[in-house]
């Protein structure tokens, strides 16, 4: 048994293509996992879902703690565009510090070329967040399968 900390969060948000006229709803939860509990830069594989114009993908990638802001890049299959790389920083103390505590400023790539942009936000409570995100839990049981 290799014990290790959790991580669950939801961001939402919207994402927009270069060649389009709209933003879509863009949201994905996620479920990273270390076992370097006390590495807080340590970076987090996770697994989750990425849900564009509510339609669902399988999503994978990584988190790493920053202490300027927390770091994502995830990737998922979409029908027409193939593999596509989002990927951003949240910035503390840009834009407010309420602000750039929640919201995440992304770009949005495919293959390796900045396609789109994207922005997300943590929506729940600040407060409640270690009490509902953070889990210590058996890494075999991480990501839900």
């Amino acid at each position: 048994m290799t014990l290790g900390l959790l991580l669950q969060e939801q961001m939402t948000g919207w994402l927009k293509l270069h060649n389009e006229s709209r933003e879509r709803s863009f949201a994905f939860q996620i479920r990273a996992f270390t076992t370097r509990i006390f590495s807080l830069s340590a970076p987090r594989y996770f697994r989750g879902e990425v849900t564009l114009d509510g339609q669902p993908f399988s999503c994978e990638g990584e988190l790493t703690i920053q202490l300027s802001g927390p770091h994502y890049w995830l990737t998922f299959t979409h029908p027409t565009l193939g593999l596509v790389r989002v990927e951003g920083k949240k910035q503390y103390g840009r834009n407010g510090l309420l602000t750039s505590l929640v919201t995440c400023p992304m770009t949005v790539y495919c293959q390796r070329e900045a396609i789109g942009r994207a922005e997300v936000a943590y929506r729940d409570s600040m407060v409640a967040f270690p009490f509902k995100a953070l889990r210590l839990v058996d890494e075999q049981h991480a990501y839900g399968d």
